[in-house]
Formats: C-alpha cells, sequence, structure tokens
C-alpha cells in the first residue's frame, strides 16, 4: 500500500446493537441487529440492550478469513459515515502492546466497514472480535448468560496475559454452543496470531460485497 495513512487496531466486542444500526445515523441503510438469539430483527428502532432493550449485534459481524493473507470484518471508526469501507495492510509492529504478538500480521491484509463509532481515536479502528473485550458497555453477560469475558479492555488476550493457549481455551469453553462467535475468536488466535493492537497502513476503498451482503449497507 504506497498512499496508505498510518493508523492501529484495537479490538471489543459490547454486544450493543452498533450505533450505525440507527437509520437516522446510516442514511437510512441501517446495519441489522439481533435479538438475544441472535435472530434478525425487523424493527430498526428497537433499544440497544445496553441500554435495556433487546437489540444485541449480530453474531455472523464476527471476522473472516478467506486465505492466509486476506479477511474481512466490521469496526467501530470515527469521523466518517456508517458503512464507509477500508483496506488495512498489518505492518508488522504494535502501537501499545506486547511487540511479538504483532509480527506474524505483518503484510496481511484486511477489508474492513465501520458500523460503529465510541471512544477511540483517531486512525484507531476497533475491530468487532468476540472476546475482544466489551470496554464501555457490557450487553454480553445478558446476551451469552456468563461473566467471564476476560478484561474489560482488551479480553481474553489481555486476561490470558497474551498466552495463545489460553485465549484458545475461552474461545472453546465460553462460545462452545455458539459458532460463528467461536469461529470468529478462533480467527483472531490463529489468523490474527492474537495480536495485540497491532499498527497499519489504511486507505478508504470501495466496499467489497463480502461486506455488504452481511451488513446490508
Amino acid at each position: 500500500m504506497t498512499n496508505g495513512t498510518d493508523g492501529w487496531a484495537s479490538r471489543y466486542w459490547d454486544c450493543c446493537k452498533p450505533s450505525c444500526g440507527w437509520a437516522e445515523n446510516a442514511g437510512g441503510k441501517p446495519v441489522a441487529s439481533c435479538s438475544q438469539d441472535n435472530t434478525k430483527m425487523s424493527d430498526f428502532k428497537a433499544q440497544s440492550a445496553c441500554n435495556g432493550g433487546s437489540a444485541y449485534v449480530c453474531w455472523d459481524l464476527a471476522p473472516w478469513s478467506v486465505s492466509d493473507n486476506l479477511s474481512y470484518g466490521y469496526v467501530a471508526f470515527n469521523g466518517v459515515s456508517c458503512g464507509t469501507c477500508f483496506l488495512l495492510q498489518f505492518t508488522g509492529g504494535t502501537h501499545n502492546g506486547n511487540a511479538n504478538s504483532t509480527k506474524s500480521l505483518a503484510g496481511k491484509y484486511m477489508y474492513v466497514q465501520v458500523i460503529n463509532v465510541g471512544g477511540i481515536a483517531a486512525n484507531q479502528f476497533d475491530l468487532m472480535i468476540p472476546g475482544g473485550g466489551v470496554g464501555d458497555f457490557d450487553a454480553c453477560t445478558k446476551q451469552w448468560g456468563t461473566s467471564d469475558l476476560g478484561a474489560r479492555y482488551g479480553g481474553f488476550l489481555s486476561a490470558c496475559n497474551g498466552d495463545k493457549a489460553c485465549v484458545q481455551n475461552k474461545c472453546n469453553t465460553v462460545f462452545a454452543n455458539k459458532p460463528l462467535l467461536k469461529a470468529g475468536c478462533d480467527w483472531f488466535v490463529n489468523w490474527f496470531g492474537g495480536a495485540d493492537n497491532p499498527t497499519l497502513k489504511y486507505q478508504k476503498v470501495n466496499c467489497p460485497s463480502e461486506l455488504t451482503a452481511k451488513s446490508g449497507m
């Protein structure tokens, strides 16, 4: 990527209805929300589970890979409109995490679509990764029926002190009956290498159909 902007990626999964799930925030094309049992909801005005409502983020928005060097996923990012897409190229460094954890990501690419905003810095992509930590809001305890969510900021990886085997064990146990979430958690361990806040280059792109097909945006 020759003209990319420098940035970095954090991680979270709070189970909340994304801010782009509100039609007025998304130019009339909101991302779908799901019920507690992950059924798609037709009521785009349903209140977020993080505000006492019934709408959660849908589990099919967990990241996935199509090759050793290319993945797709969804992010929180500030300063752009809902539905904007970016291509990320990981550079192998870390913003403020474990430097050894990010080296294997060097040269890998990821297409992402913005479906949320949040308390994040400029040039920071908050990747939606099951087990990535609930952050400021937590609807996962209610939806998943467990308090084993890892560290509030950093999720399983932070709770495991960077030990990928420990993270994988949590993927297996917490998401034992939730295959879509387990697949996203497995992706973090395997394709993403358990990378802790990796650095990247990014550029805005037209949205791939692989992302819009799932988000509806």
